[in-house]
């Protein structure tokens, strides 16, 4: 048998690393290659010149971009299965409309984006994004997959980000079953609906609508689209205005064609279906604030009944010096705004007044009064609603629930809530038809 050297076994493993493409998990932003940005529009183009390191682009034999010091790397209208990992992306990772079979992995990046609205010919990028490091996430749109174990820091660092507002760190920009989860985010997180992004059920794919997978556009039906959202088990810190914003203005710039949806049925008249779950998250800072649900629209026929599904989230009120973090009037741990044929599930929450130095208000401390009157938990403007508050918790605050502006039809309960140095525990005005059926 040959004797195996120090020099022959170097070589070997050389080779490996050439021909698998794999720089070692977490090794120092030194030990990475330096090269020129990366750009790949087709299947064509993945090819050793354009930084592949290996695989022949299937399921079993992924594509592979690993191991590069690099300003960029741009995919778009591809469809082969690539694993982006191990990377440093100084400026942007944008994947657009590059399909299912996306893998981005352990790799620090200044700012991603996701499907944004350009002509496209792929299917929406979704896939696995996780355990990488973000500077901020300037949009991921038409996102079904899976955002998890990621880190974002919130550091811009010179990037032009349109549309970005001041102390925002992620943009996420429609969705249809994707899951968002076990994050750890600096700056506030903003979830937008996109009525355009959709399918014909929970379960099902998107711009799918029971014709032919591969886009029979003369069946497509796009008159009931589903919507929905799992965002989970995220830390998010923000001194204001809120950590986390569903949002749904400007909803018909958002629901018709636009650069990347060209089919002239998204025009026509539908139903919205959708259902928001944002559980088991920590908010430290600021809030919670759901801004329109069920949006009105001439589009419309109508509206079904949507879930808001706010369970288990801690929410910590922080004054951060002299920083006021509540830059909207009358604020709250949790904030439902101008929503309409929804049930609205706020259930075994804790939301509390705090401190600077983070520990909680004693019971014999006054809390930080601002110029707002502040709630645990805000209903305004809920019509045609089901509002169940269940067993939640209240430290703090001039009010544990406040509501105005809903009418006869909309019914809400308050059961099991609990508080701690709150004045009044229940508010509402004459402008709220039904009183709360309480314990």
């Amino acid at each position: 048998m040959a004797r195996i050297t120090k020099g022959l076994l170097f070589g070997v493993l050389s080779v490996l690393l050439t021909v698998y493409g794999a720089a070692p998990a977490g090794a120092n932003d030194d030990d990475r290659q330096q090269r020129d940005s990366i750009f790949i529009s087709s299947d064509k183009e993945f090819n050793p010149s354009n930084g592949v390191r290996s695989g022949r682009g299937t399921a079993s034999d992924p594509y592979v971009i690993s191991g590069w010091q690099i300003s960029s790397i741009r995919l778009k209208d591809t469809s082969a299965a690539v694993v982006i990992r191990d990377n440093v992306i100084e400026d942007q990772l944008v994947l657009n409309w590059n399909g299912g079979r996306v893998k981005v992995v352990d790799n620090k990046v200044g700012d991603l984006r996701v499907n944004e609205n350009v002509r496209r010919t792929g299917d929406p990028t979704s896939g696995l994004i996780a355990r990488n490091t973000f500077g901020v996430v300037g949009q991921l749109r038409h996102f079904d997959g899976i955002f998890e174990e990621n880190t974002v820091t919130g550091e811009r660092r010179g990037l032009q980000i349109p549309f970005f507002e001041d102390g925002q760190s992620v943009n996420f920009d429609g969705f249809n079953g994707s899951r968002f989860r076990n994050n750890k985010i600096t700056g506030f997180v903003t979830m937008r609906l996109h009525g355009h992004h959709h399918s014909s059920g929970f379960s099902g794919d998107s711009h799918y609508h029971g014709a032919d997978k591969h886009h029979d556009t003369s069946m497509l039906d796009h008159s009931k689209r589903y919507h929905r959202v799992l965002f989970t088990n995220n830390v998010i810190t923000s001194p204001g205005p809120y950590a986390l914003n569903y949002v749904d203005t400007a909803h018909s710039a958002n629901d018709r064609t636009a650069a990347s949806e060209t089919n002239e049925e998204l025009n026509k008249p539908h139903v919205h279906h959708t259902k928001v779950h944002m559980t088991n998250n920590r908010l430290i800072g600021s809030g919670l604030f759901v801004d329109i649900f069920n949006a009105d629209d001439d589009r419309h026929t109508g509206t079904a009944t949507g879930l808001l599904d706010i369970r288990n989230n801690k929410i910590e009120l922080i004054q951060e010096g002299d920083k006021d973090p509540f830059e909207w009037e009358e604020p709250a741990g949790i904030s439902i705004y101008r929503a309409k044929d929804v049930h609205v599930m706020i259930a075994r929450n804790t939301v509390t007044n705090k401190d600077e130095s983070d520990s909680a208000i004693g019971e014999q401390q006054v809390p930080f009064m601002y110029e707002e009157e502040i709630s645990g938990i805000r209903l305004y403007d809920v019509k045609k609603g089901y509002v169940h508050i269940m067993k939640n918790s209240v430290a703090s605050t001039d009010y544990g629930v406040w509501a105005a502006d809903m009418p006869k039809t909309t019914q809400w309960w308050i059961h099991g809530l609990t508080t701690r140095n709150v004045p009044q525990d229940v508010f509402w005005d004459n402008s709220v038809a039904n009183a709360p059926h309480q314990d």
